[in-house]
């Protein structure tokens, strides 16, 4: 958007109370509803400091595992960085920065807004931008200059791409940071090619008593980071990569729902390489990894790269999810927001509560 136009959407929405639909992008323009909900006020930039050093190396120690999966993109986009006077940023599921790397003046610069290590970029703490967008909204999400919602952040432009595991929660956050005065029109693109990279070495975990399936409908793409993939327990879909559930026109409420005949047939077997029909109707090709062997587990359970042994309530047990739901007052988009976690996951937790106390009841007093 050019400088004037924003300029006059900034001044029909907090001027004078209108919603410019026609001229803000709709994830900024939710993001600024949500953010004056919040009770932020725009004209004065938060006063954020970053946490204390013990506190930051505390931090970073329990994402150990995400900053080690992230370092070979981290490393890659820090070069393009320098060469663009911009910063590339990993940021935890909350917002919290990890690791900044890049162009050391620019870094120093966005330092002076709490662009920094330790300090949260989520929407509650630091209004609409490229990271606590992109959380918010789960997807990815550019913010330009004056679309950012506190005016002093109008010198930055950001991209950013939440990072989610095979269950669909955001376990962190990838975004590229510089000057609004710079054309930054290639780093959405960018970024969303190095977490498809991240989100596909989650997948060489191990998922015991599981198949996976990877598979796409241009077989160029087969073994590549763009490939789909689907993880089934006996015939039922338990997780799946973004481009793997939109081959199959499904999301994540699809998962512990969703059959493999409901989303597809084998046609045909050349060697390893199957021929699939989508149940879209689509043709595809694919390949089943080779089957894990029994941990003794158990069917209930797979163990994910940070060593979480994770239910079928994904990421998240029963017991966080109550304590959010308490939080959130009940509100089940907060709760999930506050989790990163999708809202069926919420949604499924409180139906098995309704079914477990419909099964106390006693024939006669129901």
């Amino acid at each position: 958007m050019d400088t004037v136009g924003i300029d006059s959407a900034r001044e029909a929405f907090f001027g004078e109370g209108r919603l410019p639909v026609m001229t803000v992008r709709p994830p900024v323009l939710q993001s600024w509803i949500r953010c004056t909900d919040l009770g932020l006020g725009q004209r004065l930039l938060p006063s954020l400091a970053p946490l204390p050093e013990g506190d930051l190396r505390a931090l970073r120690d329990r994402h150990n595992a995400l900053r080690r999966l992230c370092r070979p993109e981290l490393e890659t986009l820090a070069g393009e960085a320098r060469e663009t006077g911009s910063v590339v940023i990993l940021a935890d599921g909350d917002g919290m920065i990890l690791d900044t790397l890049g162009d050391l003046g620019f870094a120093a610069r966005a330092a002076q807004v709490a662009l920094q290590p330790g300090v949260s970029w989520k929407e509650a703490s630091t209004g609409t931008n490229a990271i606590g967008t992109a959380i918010a909204e789960r997807k990815p999400v550019a913010v330009h200059g004056s679309e950012h919602f506190f005016a002093g952040h109008g010198v930055l432009s950001c991209a950013c791409t939440p990072i989610m595991d095979p269950r669909g929660a955001i376990i962190g956050a990838l975004d590229i940071s510089g000057p609004s005065a710079i054309g930054h029109g290639h780093a959405l693109g960018m970024i969303r090619m190095a977490v498809d990279q991240i989100e596909h070495r989650l997948f060489r975990q191990r998922f015991d008593d599981c198949r996976v399936l990877r598979f796409h409908d241009d077989p160029a793409m087969l073994g590549s980071s763009r490939e789909g993939i689907l993880v089934f327990r006996e015939d039922r879909l338990v997780a799946g990569n973004r481009r793997g559930l939109a081959l199959v026109d499904r999301h994540w409420d699809a998962l512990d729902e969703s059959s493999i005949e409901e989303l597809f047939e084998e046609r045909a077997h050349h060697g390893a390489v199957l021929e699939l029909r989508l149940g879209t109707g689509a043709s595809a090709v694919g390949r089943w990894d080779a089957p894990a062997e029994r941990s003794g587990l158990g069917n209930a359970h797979f163990e994910d790269s940070f060593g979480h042994k994770n239910s079928a309530f994904a990421i998240r047990d029963a017991e966080l999810i109550e304590s959010a739901l308490v939080e959130a007052r009940g509100n089940v988009s907060k709760a999930a927001r506050q989790l990163g976690i999708h809202r069926s996951t919420i949604h499924r937790h409180l139906g098995r509560q309704r079914e477990a106390r419909a099964a106390d009841i006693p024939d006669g007093q129901r």
